[in-house]
């Protein structure tokens, strides 16, 4: 029976009782893997003290795939890889750059997922708020990897690369590289004809514009620019609200801005709550515009998240929303600079019927890129690389 053995990098704790705690949204993910591949799913993962974002209890014998729980350093069992048909592995973080050498005269086949070219790896190293010495030494560790993986993904039989960067810097390494657009936005969970018109009247009628942004608060995402953004669209005496969904370590930060800045009328911040219940919804009745304030090009799946709920995105010009609204045209590129951003948004506010059009292509575009298209698209992938399509 074919196998598809899985390295997962998603954290996981053990509980007495043969139960653990896995995110439920990975659980879910493998559920379809199951459902797409003819033949036994097992995932290997490891312990780990990462915190699990959405946390759920479950049996391990009842979760439908078979899992191998490993210490970091562990090996994976040899049994595994000789049983496997295709070995697929995130190659991100550097593990399992080994595998091509370990999958000789194996018959199964090695596929690697990829996110972040070099570039993006080393712009995550500058990000992070560490000293001048610990960030020098991971961008030399980063650079000493770099050739590592490009020779594990020339020597995989397949590649899928999430988002425009990773796909456009390691292509040309492998003959069969997929391009996919990760997201979490299922068809039932696409904006309504009647929301549509309710938020194209709202525009038309001149209401204050809905500015939207979700996410994880920190650093990297650039939220703190938004209250920049806020305070010169208060200035400028534009009428608009806009909405912060999110939790993380700015949270504090962002609060005392906000009052510091005499917002309070004019921006929220508040948890996402659960995406498909609670968040989505908000999203296409409560919003008009999605502001990106991102600089690293990460290959988020908001965007097409947002362009789903029938929101364009107006975001800074990063190489990966610049490819993305290109393709789309769903949406507007600024410099980086709040100042940039609030200079659209004014011209935006005069020129309602360009967000209104703009929604209409963001939501066919995201029509083509959701969960369900893309997963079937990468397990069509996987079947094909194992020889199990017709």
């Amino acid at each position: 029976m074919a196998s598809l053995v899985m390295l997962s990098p998603a954290p996981l704790i053990e509980l007495p009782g043969g139960e653990v705690v896995l995110d439920v949204k990975f659980v879910e993910g493998m559920k379809l893997h199951c459902q797409l591949w003819p033949g036994v799913v097992r995932c290997v993962m490891r312990r780990t003290g990462v915190p699990i974002e959405d946390p759920v209890r479950y049996a391990a014998a009842k979760l439908g795939f078979d899992l191998i729980v490993l210490d970091p350093g562990d090996p994976v069992p040899e049994l595994l890889l000789d049983e496997a048909s295709v070995v697929y592995v995130a190659a991100d973080d550097m593990q399992y750059l080994h595998l091509p050498q370990a999958m000789l005269g194996r018959f199964g086949k090695l596929v690697y997922t990829i996110e972040e070219p070099l570039s993006g790896h080393l712009a995550q190293v500058m990000a992070r708020p560490a000293s001048i010495r610990r960030r020098l030494g991971s961008l030399l560790w980063t650079l000493r990897q770099e050739p590592r993986l490009r020779a594990a993904l020339r020597d995989a039989a397949g590649i899928q690369c999430d988002g425009y960067p990773a796909h456009d810097a390691y292509r040309r390494l492998n003959p069969r590289a997929l391009r996919f657009l990760e997201n979490r936005i299922r068809t039932p969970m696409f904006v309504r004809e009647g929301e549509q018109r309710a938020r194209a009247e709202a525009l038309r009628r001149g209401d204050p514009l809905r500015l939207a942004w979700f996410g994880l608060l920190d650093a990297a995402s650039g939220v703190q620019d938004l209250l920049r953004l806020a305070h010169l669209l208060d200035l400028r005496g534009l009428p608009f609200h806009m909405a912060l969904f999110g939790s993380g370590p700015l949270e504090g930060r962002l609060r005392d801005g906000i009052a510091a800045l005499g917002l309070k009328d004019r921006v929220t911040l508040g948890p996402m709550g659960a995406f498909d219940p609670v968040l989505v919804p908000r999203l296409r009745r409560e919003a008009d515009l999605f502001v990106q304030p991102r600089r690293l090009p990460t290959p988020l799946g908001s965007y097409v998240e947002a362009l789903g709920c029938g929101l364009p995105i107006l975001g800074y010009r990063n190489r990966m929303w610049r490819r993305m609204q290109a393709e789309s045209q769903a949406g507007w590129t600024v410099h980086p600079s709040p100042s940039a951003m609030a200079r659209r948004i004014e011209r935006l506010h005069a020129d309602r019927e360009a967000i209104i059009a703009a929604s209409v292509r963001g939501v066919d575009f995201a029509r083509k890129c959701s969960f369900e298209t893309v997963f079937a698209s990468r397990m069509t992938d996987l079947r094909e690389i194992a020889g199990l399509e017709p």
